[in-house]
């Protein structure tokens, strides 16, 4: 199984976050694996549907969904941190 880490949330978030895991007796790993979950279901469900279709989104993220949309957007999928590093030269 891949490795998913994730970087740059706002450390007041994520430890608020964790708390109201804590308290319904969840993990991040479950937590995160129940998203990710949902987020295939609907899709499968009715792909042209974004599942984050009601979150408030940045002007930069919404300009990033239009231009996937569009296929302006060129991306890799790599099983871990250290493959995407080595592919994107960095």
């Amino acid at each position: 199984m891949a490795t998913l880490t994730i970087h740059n949330v706002d450390p007041v978030l994520k430890v608020e976050a964790m708390e109201i895991m804590r308290q319904h007796g969840m993990t991040a790993k479950d937590t995160i694996s129940a998203f990710l979950q949902k987020i295939v279901t609907d899709h499968r469900q009715d792909a042209d549907t974004c599942f984050c279709r009601d979150l408030e989104l940045s002007a930069e993220t919404g300009q990033d969904i239009k231009d996937a949309k569009a296929g302006r957007v060129k991306y890799t999928a790599c099983m871990d941190t250290d493959e995407l590093f080595k592919r994107l030269g960095i």
